[in-house]
């Protein structure tokens, strides 16, 4: 659609300086995920949510200013300039210029390549996932599945990943490889596929899933296929051991490799637990991620937030890149949230 067309007259008449129905460049535009909009007319009620819309409304001369001088620069390739925009950690989300949504609520900057690269930095990355026969109930196998594959998707190829899934024994979800695999968009495909064709069976074995997970960690650094950064393990179950060692030698796995692993790679290995539903081993899983100083989180079945919980790992990471002023991150070309085009980012400190 042309920018003369469904021209909004008391916005100047459009002409490529004002606004239509599709966008104004006179102003930017916020936006929260649904989740977030607790308010009256869907507005947040979160103070700091509510402070961050104010102090980022800040930016909003230079985001003008820039989209003018791009415009200039742009004219002579008879180009479009692209938006400027904002993402916070608590899910805010600013850009100019202001543009209709056909949906609100179901954009979250956090769930964003471009967002978790510049956040977190390059990281190796496996997810431990419980596929007892348990997960059947209330419907926690499609949502540990929803949550896996949103975090593969806010990968990029600075990352390495590995999907474990754990019953009686544990296996790596996708065939061929007993590696990390660099988180290109055809590897993410590839085991995003996988992760959909898991089915669930069997007892619970916490130590076969943190070996598995382990081995292939070790593999990778060794064969040099690692990103050489941060690693970060996700464990998730819904249970308590039904099978394998006693939770005590689970314990002891995890602090002699997590050991191994900095003594012979220089490795700071970070896990974080979820606990799916009222039955899950709280303790073990609390114990588990407290002796790697690392993250538990317990979620409810019916009101909990498993996606976002998982998804959220980086944040820890995200403390450690303050001070790194020679940091940065670069994103694969990936698709607009929009559908419409492709991009990629680079964030630096």
């Amino acid at each position: 659609m042309e920018a003369d067309e469904l021209v909004i007259e008391a916005c100047g008449g459009g002409g490529g300086n004002g606004c239509n129905a599709l966008w104004d460049k006179t102003t930017s535009i916020v936006s929260i995920p649904s989740a977030l909009a607790q308010g009256e007319s869907n507005n947040p009620t979160d103070p700091e949510l509510i402070e961050t819309a104010c102090y980022t409304l800040l930016a909003e001369d230079y985001m003008r200013t820039k989209y003018e001088n791009d415009e200039i620069f742009w004219d002579s390739y008879n180009v479009q300039p692209s938006g400027t925009y904002f993402g916070s950690h608590n899910g805010l989300f600013r850009k100019f210029p202001a543009t209709a949504q056909e949906e609100c609520g179901n954009y979250d900057p956090r769930l964003r390549p471009w967002f978790v690269a510049a956040s977190s930095g390059p990281k190796d990355v496996v997810l431990v996932l419980d596929v007892s026969g348990s997960m059947s109930n209330h419907g926690r196998m499609d949502l540990a599945k929803e949550a896996a594959i949103t975090v593969v998707e806010t990968l990029t190829i600075s990352d390495r990943v590995a999907v474990i899934a754990f019953s009686d024994y544990a296996y790596q979800v996708q065939s061929g490889t007993d590696l990390l695999v660099r988180a290109t968009n055809e590897n993410k495909r590839l085991l995003i596929d996988a992760i959909q064709q898991v089915t669930e069976g069997g007892a619970t074995n916490f130590h076969a899933g943190f070996q598995q997970a382990f081995d292939a960690l070790e593999r990778t650094i060794q064969q040099e296929h690692t990103s050489g950064c941060n690693v970060a393990i996700l464990f998730m179950t819904d249970g308590v051991r039904t099978a394998g060692p006693e939770t005590d030698e689970v314990l002891r796995l995890i602090n002699g490799s997590t050991r191994r692993l900095a003594t012979l790679y220089d490795r700071d290995t970070k896990i974080f637990t979820f606990s799916l539903g009222t039955q899950a081993d709280r303790f073990a899983t609390k114990e588990i991620a407290c002796s790697t100083n690392g993250i538990w989180t317990p979620v409810d079945d019916f009101d909990g937030d498993l996606v976002g919980a998982m998804a959220s790992y980086y944040k820890l990471f995200a403390l450690g890149l303050g001070n790194d002023t020679e940091f940065t991150a670069w994103v694969e070309p990936y698709e607009f949230f929009s559908g419409e085009y492709y991009a990629f980012t680079s964030s630096a400190n």
